[in-house]
């Protein structure tokens, strides 16, 4: 820019200024106008700038968002395929999201979404379980644990015989999530589905607790059995050992021959046939165990051969009667119309078979019907087409799959079908509901009980069982508690001619007219031989408020023999045993053996008993002598573990002055078992069978005065068995 000066003034101060003003003017203007361009510029590039990051970031976003998408619809179908169900709820409970095998596991209506909606697919019973875990997780913790849902399980499969079915069962995982402040905003989570392994669990426990049981069923039967076999053992070696010693210490006459009382003739007679006696009791055991053997091993055969049913039957109620008469038991016999109208005659079946299911069934009825006030068995015999018979009220066992139909074998002939049934009904204590649930099973009796007061291995409902249904028939029970019960059975027979030749113990009659049966018993009221003889019957103690002169004992009953020698008299023993054989002989030979013996036939008498001794506190001087007890463990009412912790307990409160020697005869011989008794309170331990020679050292060891602690440390060697057994 060019300025012109008028030439005709004169450049002053003036001028100056106004120049240098001017031109900071111009200056400040153009650098304004420079500036603005410059910054015009700037602003132009920053926009440029701006807009490519927008759009660059716009691709990123737009890159991120279909990774995002991607990824949501990879986790969707992974989820989706995933072998879990999978699941997002919020912490109202409402299902925000599940996969396919979550509705799938659950049976959750898909398009229903609510709070807590899906609670309605947990079964019931595990609603309380959820209840605590849901807390938890809305307080933020991490939870695992197992439901069962309402939807049923069910495998096509058969293990075990047993269907895979039940509850399905799911085990769940799952985490609360929270925001940055730690506020639960949602609830994710799997299940999985695990009924095959729960079913499978409670498959194997339920095998290893019948595992368990059927070992401790066996470890009963083993003892049930020892104790059967021993008590009736004890008793054969005693009047064994009796009638060895009385001989041999009997005088003989000038010709050399042993000279023997009527009375000593009796007693070996009485004791011949308490030999007998048990000695067919233990036939009788060892054959249900031989029975039992051949059952689990399928060695057991059904031979039909052509018999009368009616001599069947026959042959039971002579086998019996002899012993029903001396229980004062009434016995009926009845034929059944029905049989009578098919005109049975001869069919083929097993007899042997046949006759050990009617001995078990009425030795049971004479068991328990022997201590009944009112004494009746009858057994009933009928036949039918139809399958099964009609017997009134009796409900029948369901049979075992795996036992085999011999009936159908080729060997039981072509002619017609004939089912047999028998009921045997009683008038004996009767069974409960829970009582019957017990029958016919291995090892099983009607209740804990029913060995100690009865007897008895608990196998002969379980034979009678698989004999049955070997034969093509069934068992059954129809019991009332108090009242008594009907046991019957069925058979599957074929009709057949009679045998041409006769079979070996058959007689082969002509004519058909049926054998004349003993149809009616009825046993007069007649005193044992005991009460005849020089030994009179052992008279139970009854009440402790009987006098004394009333308690009955052997000191006073005189013999012809007088007492051994080489024992003081007048010990005083009390024994305490259930079984009336054991007892009737033990006492004998004690008497003989110089003791005066008094006889109780459970715990409780023997409580009672003691109360009237010497050894009560007021009765010290006035009491009925008493110097040792011998005690059986298994007795009914009060067993003798049960007696001797109460007389120590007696001991004690200061009742029952002293220590009363307490020795257990017991045929429980497991060393577990002695232990226990000795344990409870026993001063020693006799094992049946015993020797009353070996006896009588160990009851003078307690009946001498002395120090009892010493005396028990000596009695861990228990008697030894006769030689030979």
């Amino acid at each position: 820019m060019l300025l012109g000066i008028n030439p005709h003034k004169r450049y002053d101060d003036d001028y100056s200024l106004f120049i240098e003003l001017l031109s900071r003017q111009l200056a400040t203007s153009l650098a304004s106008a420079l500036l603005l361009e410059e910054e015009t510029f700037r602003a132009q590039m920053i926009t440029e700038q701006a807009q490519k990051d927008k759009d660059l970031l716009s691709r990123r976003i737009e890159i991120q968002s279909h990774e995002v998408i991607e990824i949501e619809s990879r986790f969707r179908r992974m989820a989706d395929l995933a072998p879990v169900g999978m699941f997002h709820i919020d912490p109202e409970g409402k299902l925000i999201y599940a996969n396919n095998d979550y509705y799938t596991l659950t049976e959750h209506p898909r398009n229903v979404s609510y709070p807590m909606s899906w609670y309605n697919v947990i079964a019931e019973v595990d609603h309380p379980t959820m209840d605590i875990f849901w807390d938890k997780l809305l307080e933020g913790e991490n939870v695992s644990f197992e439901l069962r849902l309402k939807r049923p399980f069910f495998a096509s499969e058969i293990v075990g015989g047993e269907r895979v079915e039940g509850y399905t069962w799911i085990i769940a995982a799952a985490y609360a999530e929270k925001d940055a402040d730690g506020n639960v905003v949602g609830i994710l989570g799997c299940i999985t589905d695990i009924s095959r392994q729960k079913w499978a669990e409670d498959f194997q426990n339920r095998r290893r607790l019948e595992a368990i049981e059927l070992k401790r069923q066996q470890e009963n039967f083993i003892d049930m059995t020892s104790h059967e076999m021993r008590n009736p053992l004890s008793a054969i070696i005693q009047s064994a050992d009796w009638i060895a010693t009385s001989i041999s210490t009997s005088a003989y006459d000038t010709y050399g021959l042993v000279s023997l009382t009527p009375e000593l003739v009796e007693s070996y007679a009485e004791a011949a046939a308490t030999i007998m006696l048990c000695a067919s009791h233990q036939t009788r055991i060892i054959d249900d165990i031989l029975t039992l053997s051949k059952l689990d091993s399928n060695l057991l055969v059904i031979t039909p051969v052509e018999r009368r049913p009616v001599t069947v039957a026959e042959t039971a109620v002579k086998m019996f009667s002899g012993k029903m008469h001396d229980k004062e038991i009434e016995f009926d016999f009845k034929v059944m119309p029905d049989y009578d109208e098919l005109n049975i005659e001869w069919v083929m079946l097993d007899p042997s078979r046949l006759l050990q299911v009617l001995i078990n069934l009425l030795t049971n009825a004479i068991k328990f019907t022997q201590g009944e006030e009112k004494r009746k068995i009858t057994l009933s015999l009928g036949g039918s087409r139809t399958f099964p018979p009609p017997i009134q009220r009796v409900h029948y066992i369901p049979t075992n799959p795996q036992r085999r139909d011999m009936s159908q074998d080729s060997s039981w002939g072509n002619g017609e079908i004939i089912y047999l049934y028998f009921a045997v009904e009683d008038t004996g204590r009767g069974l409960d509901e829970a009582e019957c649930n017990h029958l016919f099973k291995r090892f099983s009796q009607s209740s804990p009980r029913t060995h100690v007061q009865y007897g008895g291995s608990g196998l002969g409902l379980f034979i009678s069982k698989e004999l049955t249904e070997a034969q093509g028939g069934r068992i059954g029970v129809a019991s009332t508690a108090g009242v008594g019960s009907t046991f019957a059975f069925y058979v599957r027979t074929r009709r057949c001619d009679a045998p041409a030749t006769p079979l070996p113990g058959t007689p082969i009659s002509t004519s058909n007219k049926r054998p004349e049966l003993p149809l009616r018993i009825v046993p007069e009221k007649v005193l044992s031989h005991m009460q005849s003889g020089h030994f009179q019957r052992l008279t139970p103690v009854t009440s402790a408020s009987a006098p004394l002169a009333e308690l009955p004992t052997l000191a006073s009953i005189s013999v012809e023999d007088p007492p051994a020698k080489d024992h003081p008299p007048q010990r005083h023993i009390l024994i305490v045993e259930d079984n009336l054989v054991n007892q009737k002989v033990l006492a004998k030979q004690l008497h003989t053996s110089g003791y005066a013996v008094h006889v109780a036939n459970h715990g409780q008498e023997a409580l009672n008993f003691l109360e009237n001794s010497r050894f009560w506190y007021d009765k010290t001087e006035s009491g009925v002598q008493l110097d040792v007890i011998l005690m059986d463990l298994e007795m009914p009412v009060m067993d003798g573990l049960t007696a001797v912790k109460q007389i120590r307990l007696l001991q004690k409160e200061g009742k029952v002055v002293g220590h009363v020697p307490t020795l257990c005869l017991t045929a429980n011989a497991r060393s577990a078992q002695i232990d226990t008794a000795r344990q409870a309170g026993m001063d020693s331990v006799v094992t049946k069978p015993f020797r009353i020679p070996d006896l009588v050292p160990e009851i003078e060891r307690w009946c001498s005065p002395g120090d009892f602690n010493s005396k028990a440390a000596g009695t861990e060697n228990h008697l030894p068995l006769p030689s030979g057994l």
